[in-house]
């Protein structure tokens, strides 16, 4: 019963990886993709979710102390709070460039 349920389980998280794969490349929005493929939207949610849990990369930047100092000591500014599913909160100062948020926004559609 164990091996079925692991064949279960293997073969149900290949037909989701497949599904956001095809989707990433399709160009579509999640809904329409999921809507022309007779899927339900939230579930592929729930895995693209799931994958990327599975495979964020863990980075460590080095910070000099006088950084950390000026952004605990400067005055509040304002700020865009761009909250990213649950997992974190980016904050772009009004100072950030064009093209930088481009990419930003680039990178975020992948997810």
């Amino acid at each position: 019963m164990a091996d079925r349920t692991k064949a279960a389980n293997k073969k149900r998280t290949q037909f989701w990886r497949y599904h956001i794969d095809t989707w990433l490349r399709s160009g579509l929005a999640q809904n329409a993709y999921c809507r022309a493929n007779n899927l339900k939207s939230n579930r592929l949610t729930y895995w693209k979710n799931k994958f990327k849990k599975q495979h964020l990369p863990v980075e460590f930047v080095q910070v000099s102390s006088g950084r950390i100092s000026e952004t605990f000591h400067s005055q509040p500014r304002e700020v865009l709070r761009l909250n990213v599913g649950t997992g974190f909160q980016i904050e772009i100062p009004d100072e950030f460039s064009d093209a930088a948020l481009t990419q930003v926004l680039h990178v975020l559609r992948q997810f």
